[in-house]
């Protein structure tokens, strides 16, 4: 049986169409002007000191945030230089996110951006200690930046652990040989001072936390908006761990959380989940918030009370992301099993108004256009479609082409979103290419690689495109940040 892997997927990977999109006259697409772009065609370009695993671009566009390994690298986004490392997770950074308005606090006011991260924490083990489903192994940082992108915090002078390790160790080794019949260089030495790196290291990074919002818990997947859109609520999720293994106590099932920006506190705990959570967000107006997960269920809660509304969906399958529309009336939920279905539902009555099977494979990522007149999803196999929401009759539909049903498994949608008033739609393969669609013009843009820049793994950060719609920024396989002009 032939195997197929991520390596050999994009080493046999050729982009070709099965379906384009289409006016609505039938006309095909066509290349916009100076299109397709390839790297070296950028506006700029940023070499990233690691594999890039997150990207946020600041609500002005003047921030770029890069998640690396366990550190957040910022970037002025005109200069390209980097003016800040943010420092504090001790697992890999998953996700980074600006809130979209500054909520200052009394202690806050020369803050100008604030940027939330999530990663595993990963504590320094003695071998006696297990992980319990239910318990959060996850952790998560707000960062406070001021009008640089540079961290707000007293400037403290650096640690250096060797140093102080040698300074303290010093007296009581001189004493263990002088006065007690130690040698200098046997393995009792050796483990004295590894032990007190590591007492230093675990005390730096309980100051560290001293200066940081610090959270036990996790931002939820699939394209899920972090904070409100006031930027007054931050959502995230805590005991998140699935329950497909066995069950656990009702008190350690998935929770949905709401923290208060400005007070900095917790606001609604809510359970009702019995499976992972894998979306959640609060509606455009701020009144509703909504989590969809592994439990078959779609649940709706009022965001002032900390009420459920309503439990949507209920099947025997996992539900995997979902969207508000613009107006917050309809809430489209994205089936993954048995069948793939896309649920549009009526949040006034909690009714279904049209259930979209456009899509073989799980459909991730869903966007609402801001005239609330079409979805667009992208899904697994490399497949993009647009429907009506309240018929659930199809658009349009965009697919690459793949004789092999192994390499289109391996194929996928990243992303997708409208920009522009909705006039274009922006999307990113799994493979890493960048596609945008003018609605209005029938033109489309792409932003890839040749093939012979040979790649042997897929981007793991998402692209961010500006609020105006102009920067488009992508973080690519190679290492590179590519600033490209939409």
């Amino acid at each position: 049986m032939r195997c197929m892997n991520q390596s050999t997927f994009l080493q046999n990977y050729v982009y070709a169409l099965e379906h384009d999109f289409c006016s609505p006259t039938g006309e095909p697409a066509t290349w916009a002007i100076g299109y397709p772009k390839y790297w070296g065609q950028e506006a700029a370009k940023i070499q990233l000191e690691g594999q890039a695993n997150a990207l946020a671009l600041s609500p002005d566009s003047k921030i770029i945030a890069v998640g690396i390994d366990t550190e957040i690298h910022i970037f002025d986004a005109d200069t390209r230089k980097r003016i800040e490392v943010l420092r504090g997770h001790t697992g890999t950074v998953e996700k980074v996110k600006f809130a979209p308005e500054i909520i200052n606090t009394v202690d806050s006011e020369d803050t100008r951006y604030i940027l939330v991260s999530t990663g595993e924490e990963l504590e320094e083990s003695d071998g006696d200690s297990d992980r319990h489903e239910g318990c959060d192994f996850g952790i998560i940082i707000l960062w406070e930046l001021d009008e640089r992108g540079r961290l707000r915090q007293k400037k403290e002078k650096p640690v250096d652990i060797d140093t102080l390790t040698s300074r303290t160790l010093q007296p009581l080794m001189s004493d263990l040989v002088s006065n007690h019949g130690w040698k200098s260089d046997e393995k009792a030495m050796g483990a004295l001072d590894q032990a007190m790196k590591k007492a230093l290291r675990k005390a730096l990074h309980l100051h560290e936390q001293e200066s940081k919002h610090y959270l036990r818990g996790e931002l939820a997947s699939f394209g899920s908006p972090t904070f409100s859109s006031d930027g007054k609520t931050l959502i995230y999720l805590s005991q998140n761990e699935t329950t497909q293994h066995g069950p656990r106590d009702p008190a350690l099932l998935p929770c949905l959380n709401l923290w208060d920006m400005q007070t900095r506190s917790l606001r609604h705990r809510l359970l009702g989940h019995t499976d992972a959570i894998m979306w959640a967000g609060m509606s455009p107006d701020n009144s509703l918030v909504a989590s969809i997960a592994w439990d078959g269920r779609a649940r709706v809660w009022d965001a002032n009370s900390g009420a459920c509304i309503h439990v949507l969906v209920s099947v025997d399958g996992q539900l995997w992301s979902g969207a508000f529309s613009p107006d917050s009336k309809y809430l489209a939920v994205s089936q993954g099993s048995p069948r793939t279905y896309i649920h549009v539902y009526d949040l006034r009555t909690g009714q279904s108004v049209s259930r979209f099977d456009g899509f073989r494979r799980w459909a991730r990522t869903l966007a609402w256009s801001p005239d609330g007149t079409v979805l667009a999803g992208g899904g697994d196999g490399s497949t993009v479609r647009l429907w009506d929401p309240l018929t659930g009759e199809e658009r349009m539909r965009w697919r690459l082409a793949f004789e092999d049903s192994l390499m289109r498994s391996f194929a996928g949608i990243q992303s997708v979103q409208f920009v522009d008033k909705g006039k274009k739609l922006v999307f990113r393969t799994q493979e890493g290419t960048v596609e945008t669609y003018d609605i209005e013009s029938n033109l489309k843009q792409q932003f890839t690689r040749r093939a012979e820049d040979r790649i042997d793994r897929s981007p793991m950060a998402r692209m961010a495109v500006s609020s105006d719609a102009r920067l488009l920024v992508v973080p690519d396989a190679d290492g590179g940040l590519r600033l490209w002009g939409l």
